[in-house]
């Protein structure tokens, strides 16, 4: 499983290509149709640098640079990163993997679970929620839409305030 990058990391990627490529700042940015000032603080680092995805991949594609994304949704993959999320849930917020597919399923908390519930529905890294949904849909044969739904019910009955369980249906 890779890391997510940041746009930070990313402009550390695409300095390094431009120096190895003997691009200026002012020809990369031409040749890819962005301002020099937009590459110039995507490659500074800056925490706060919005970019756009099809200024992004302008980017890429003049540089070379591959951007690798699986054209299909993987289990192996949904298991290892709920498996690495709830790793990291902390001493007495342990929630096995069965019960935190068993919650989403049901839309009710196990017993002897909910602290454990709470730590991941609040803390659980990126990507490790829409993977769970994925994966109890997949295990228990209920869509994926009603999954995410009690998800957000569970965090609702659980006084969470994640972006990510607040949405609609």
């Amino acid at each position: 499983m890779t890391a997510p990058l940041s746009v930070a990391a990313m402009g550390s990627v695409i300095r390094a290509h431009r120096k190895a490529s003997g691009l200026s700042q002012k020809d990369l940015a031409k040749a890819a149709g962005v301002s020099r000032a937009t590459l110039n603080y995507l490659e500074s680092g800056r925490e706060d640098m919005e970019i756009g995805a099809s200024k992004l991949l302008a980017l890429l594609e003049v540089l070379g640079i591959p951007v690798g994304v699986p054209s299909e949704v993987s289990r192996d993959a949904d298991e290892a990163t709920v498996e690495a999320a709830l790793a990291t849930l902390g001493k007495g917020r342990k929630l096995t993997e069965g019960d935190l597919m068993e919650a989403l399923a049901s839309g009710r908390i196990p017993p002897k679970a909910e602290a454990g519930l709470v730590a991941f529905l609040e803390h659980a890294p990126d990507g490790s929620g829409p993977a769970a949904v994925r994966l109890a849909a997949a295990r228990s044969g209920n869509p994926s839409k009603e999954i995410s739904r009690n998800g957000r019910a569970l965090a609702k009955a659980l006084h969470i305030a994640c972006p990510l369980w607040l949405g609609g249906a």
